[in-house]
Order: structure tokens, then sequence, then C-alpha cells
């Protein structure tokens, strides 16, 4: 993006900064009664729940969660956020209310400045209230990357923070986290960054520092470290009011303040990095006795958790226990017997497509599968460096070719469903109709027709990048059929794990014509799909393209994405990406394929059984009960 911009507009140099930014750091008063799934029976509340998992929980630290479960389990467990969704995602992204907060938030400056009144009642385990300063100093946490990796970036990229240029030339924020020493370029050395705050008791605005805190060398907060006037300038607060204040208008934020990133953490139980699972509940449960890892945890009813203050969770079970580290096979055969105690369970592990084709066969096993979309969308991106893919006609040509159903069918109907849009079915403003003439099944000979119509020498050869694996192999075969009968003659290049590292490399768009890519929302929005992948201001550099893998660059998408990006008005707004969507297709900028299905399986004794799709598909914990 640099020197593409429009001199002299004000609005756009401040974004220009913001997604600069971004490129750098992607690189890598309620009712107690939430609407939503009740759970059936008299005898709701409770009981254990069980949730049995394939794979080891990465972290339960608020600041360093992605994508996985263990961000949806969290927030219905034991931390909160700002805002937050209805149990099952009821009433869709206007159904969002004030969790932590009294409401949604309160914009101004045009957007660039978002106040939250923190509510009354919500309690740490050890019965103090939850305060401002807890939060700002949980969003603080989010700055020490050294300390804390992991998590989603919206605090850096988002806070009206300047940035700095580090010792490797990269713009960086100029706030490193509270545990920084006071040299913009100090690190996080648990043992060398006992700061005058820490030692003497004094306040800060990011929280309150005690020398009765955690012990020297424990990796605790030294204070609110290097910037923190420029953090607090940013992240304020006046009693319960909480002041954000961000680089440039988001409309979106009070949708992106309810991911765990924002969720308050207590600086005296704050061990830095050993603090990956401990757990300081504000929530319904604690963890009673600590988490072991390879084996799981128990999660008690927390007593400083009021339901009167808590306008999201039902709380129901008396326990929640989670197992860990189960292989899949020995999950499925557990709830397929059904037997106590796991019929009060639920597995947290995606069925295998045969296992689950088989076991929706079974009348007594069918009712208690699900198989809801993960809002991970898969796609291509046509590289339009490359001399074949340069030509618009044969992007167009090669999206007619493209084979959706074989695609899907080669992963199994349970897991891939035909997408025609990179915006997932949860996502306001997807485009509900296909593009034109583009239909399920490859039309190889319109395909063929199109080339032959723009003059293109057959057959056209084209290498395609793609993600290794058996699953993966096939799918792209199907593809690589359909496509050789529209006149390509097509090299499939199946990576490994290394994927993204190769064809993010500088020589990438010099040696593929189409990039495979995998995208999933952090937040419900257009915002948080389109311009990560489209925008080539915020991507295309002289050292790679970002997440633009295909350096798409078109000024008129461009100019849309940041006029949709700051537009107030949210019926508006969601128009205005499933325009630009429809358009990037067009152009042949994208070839949408599937979004991926998640597949569960329970027990008979667990009722409220809903997922969320704003919790990326995983079960939603907030209305679940459990037959006594």
């Amino acid at each position: 993006m640099r020197g593409k911009g429009r001199p002299g507009h004000a609005a756009y140099a401040a974004r220009a900064a913001y997604l600069l930014l971004v490129t750098t750091l992607l690189t890598g008063a309620c009712t107690s009664t939430p609407s939503g799934p009740s759970p059936s029976g008299s005898d709701a509340a409770g009981g254990t729940l069980r949730l049995l998992y394939d794979k080891s929980i990465t972290t339960w630290d608020p600041q360093r969660m992605y994508a996985g479960p263990e961000g949806a389990i969290a927030v219905r467990l034991f931390t909160r956020t700002l805002t937050g969704y209805p149990a099952g995602g009821v009433g869709g992204v206007g159904g969002l209310v004030g969790d932590l907060a009294t409401d949604t938030g309160t914009p101004s400056e045009g957007g660039k400045t978002w106040t939250f009144t923190i509510r009354t009642g919500p309690s740490w385990e050890d019965g103090r209230p939850v305060t401002c300063q807890d939060v700002a100093y949980g969003i603080a946490r989010s700055f020490a990357r050294d300390q804390l990796p992991g998590g989603t970036p919206y605090p850096m990229m988002l806070l009206d923070i300047p940035s700095r240029v580090d010792s490797s030339g990269r713009e960086v924020p100029g706030y490193a986290g509270p545990y920084a020493g006071s040299a913009p370029d100090a690190t996080a050395n648990p043992s060398a960054t006992e700061s005058t705050a820490t030692q003497t008791g004094t306040a800060t605005a990011t929280g309150t520092a005690s020398a009765s805190g955690a012990p020297s060398g424990s990796g605790a907060p030294s204070g609110s470290g290097s910037g923190s006037a420029d953090f607090d300038a940013a992240v304020a607060c006046r009693g319960s009011t909480l002041t954000i204040r961000l680089k440039v208008p988001v409309p979106d934020f009070p949708q992106i303040v309810a991911l765990p990133t924002f969720a308050p953490y207590r600086q005296d139980r704050d061990h830095g990095a050993a603090s990956a699972f401990e757990v300081f509940s504000c929530g319904p449960y604690r963890l009673e006795g600590g988490w072991e890892a390879g084996a799981g945890g128990r999660f008690v009813r927390n007593p400083g958790w009021n339901a009167s203050s808590d306008p999201l969770r039902r709380a129901f079970p008396d326990v929640v226990d989670i197992r860990e580290s189960i292989p899949v096979d020995t999950l499925i055969q557990r709830l397929v017997e059904n037997k106590a105690p796991d019929h009060t369970a639920i597995g947290i592990a995606d069925l295998p497509s045969p296992r689950l084709a088989a076991l929706q066969g079974d009348s007594g096993v069918k009712a208690r599968l699900s198989n809801p979309f993960s809002g991970t969308v898969e796609l291509l991106q046509p590289n339009v460096k490359s001399p074949v893919m340069s030509n618009p006609a044969v992007r167009q040509a090669l999206a007619l070719a493209t084979d959706r159903e074989g695609f899907a069918a080669a992963y199994g109907g349970t897991v891939m469903t035909p997408a025609y849009s990179a915006l997932a079915d949860a996502i306001p403003g997807r485009p509900t109709q296909r593009p034109a003439g583009v239909t399920p099944t490859a039309d190889p000979v319109a395909a063929r027709a199109a080339l032959v119509a723009a003059g293109v020498t057959l057959p056209v050869h084209i290498r395609v990048a793609y993600r290794s694996s058996p699953a993966a192999d096939a799918a792209y075969a199907a593809l690589k059929a359909g496509w050789e009968k529209a006149g390509f003659e097509v090299l499939l290049d199946g990576l490994g794990e290394d994927y993204y590292r190769i064809v993010s490399a500088p020589d990438a768009s010099g040696r593929y014509d189409v990039f495979r890519r995998s995208w999933f929302a952090d937040y419900p929005a257009g915002a948080a799909v389109l311009p990560e992948l489209f925008d080539g201001r915020m991507n295309l550099t002289d050292t790679g393209t970002g997440q633009d893998l295909g350096s798409f660059n078109d000024e008129a998408i461009n100019t849309a994405i940041e006029a949709a990006q700051i537009q107030p008005d949210a019926a508006l707004r969601e128009q205005a990406w499933g325009t630009i969507d429809a358009k990037i297709t067009a152009l042949g900028g994208q070839i949408p394929l599937a979004e991926r299905r998640r597949s569960f399986l329970r027990g008979s004794a667990v009722s409220g059984y809903v997922e969320n799709p704003y919790l990326g598909g995983w079960v939603d914990l907030a209305s679940i009960a459990v037959s006594r």
C-alpha cells in the first residue's frame, strides 16, 4: 500500500497507518434470563456436564486465545468480555448485548472513540468486584507478545497508540505491555523488570501495583511498562466508565470487544508467561485444583458469580468436567454406548466423515449428532501477477470450470458445503445468490468457450499450490478434472505443513498461478475478511503479499473497502460488504469453494444443546443442562 494512497486525504492517511500496522501484526441494565434454547425437563439445574476433547487445550489465558474451542469454553465458564452473544447466537449479529458492560457501547468522533459502563455486580472468585481497571489491564496484557504469544491482535491494531520502528525495522506499537521496563526496547524478562511501581505499591492507570502482589521473578507485571502514558490516553477509566480511543473509526467495535483478548485480568493474579493455564474466574465457574495438561480439569460453581449481573450465562450444571487428549475413536465409542457417566458428556471433537456417515444411519445415535458451519471458508486466489492469470478471461473461465460439488464430496458432504462467497454463512451481507453463470458443478463447455472467445491458446498451463492431506489431494484432483475438461493443463503442487510459509515467500508469485486459501473471520463482519484478503494497500509490499496471496489490488475495490469500513449504518455496511465480495468474484480475484463444517456427538442426558456461530461453531455452554 505504500505510496498508493490519496495525498492530503486525512481520513485515508490515518487509515493507511492502521493498515500498515495490521500487515505487520498479522504476519504472524440487563436481565439475568438470556434468550436462547432452554433445557428440557424440570430438573435443569445441577449435575455434572462432561466435555470430552480429542486434542489438548492450548491455553486458558484470555489474551492468548485465538481460534479453537478454548475461547468458546472460556467465555461461558470463567471469563467475561465487554459484550457477548446470547446462547446459540439468537438474534444474529443484532442480538449482541452488553456482558460486563451495561450495553454495547456508545461511539463518538464518528466511531473513533467508544465508551462503556462496567456494570455493578460481576465479581472475581474471591468476592472482589470486577473493575474498569481490571478490563484496562487485560487489554494492556495483549501488547506483551513476547511473554504472551498468540491471541487476536486487535488492541495493537486499533488502539490510538503511536507506533515505533523496532531494531529489526518493523513498525510496532509504541507500548510494549505491562511487563516491559521503562526503556522502549526493554524485554519482558520477569527477573529484570521489577519497577518502582511494583516495589512501592504505586497505582498505575492500567491496574494497581502492589508490593503484596506476585513475588519477584514470577513473571508478574511491573507497572504499566514502556509507553504507559500513551496506553493510558487510549484506554482510560473514570469510575466505572471505560473510554477506548481508536486510530480510525471502527463501527464494528462492539463485536470486536466480544473477543477474549478484551477480557478483564486481575493484575495481582498475573504471572505473565507462567499464566497459560491459570484460571482466576469472574464467570459462573472456577477451576478446582488446577489444570493438568494431558488430562484436564474440573470447574465448579464460583461463589463470587451472581446470576442477576450476567445477561448471558444460565450456568445450569454444578460441575463442568473437561477431559482432554482422548483418542477420537475412543471418544466416539464412549458416546455411542451412552453409558453413565458419558450420557452427560459432549464430544468436543470433529468426527471423521466416514464415522459420521455411519452414525447417521443409527437411529439411536442420529438425534445426538450435529453438523454446524464452522465459519471457515476455503477459496482460491488466482495470482493476477502470473502471465496467464493476469488475463481476467482466464480467471473467469477457471471459475466456470470449478467443480465445487466434487470438491466438497471429496472431503465428505458433512465436512464441506459448496460456497460462492468468501463470507461465511453467519456473516451478515453474505450474497445469497450464486454469481451469474456459476453452477455448483463444473461447466467445462462454457469455460472452454470463454477461453476460445478471448483468443487464448489452449491448453492453458497453470500451477496450483494447495495444502496437502489425503482429503485435500482428492478434492484438488476433482478440481483438476473439471479444469482440464475446459482446456487447462494443471500441475497440482501439494505442500505440507509449511504451506503458508512457502506461498508467502517473495518468490511465490513467480512460481504459482493459483493459491489455496482458508479463512476464518475473528468476528462476524465483512471487515474481518475482505480487507485482510483483498486490499492490496495493506498487504502488498516489496517483501511479500501478506494475506493477499493472489496480489489482487483493484483501485475501485480498495475505495469501496475504505468506505464500507467506516459506514456507520449497520444495514448499509452489511450490504456494502456483500456487494464488494460479489465484485471481487466477478473480477476473478477469488474463487470461493466451500465452507467447512463441524460434526459433534453428545450423550442422551444433555439438554438445551446448541452451537454458536459467533463462537466458531463450537458448542455453546451458556444454556446447556444435564438430566440427573
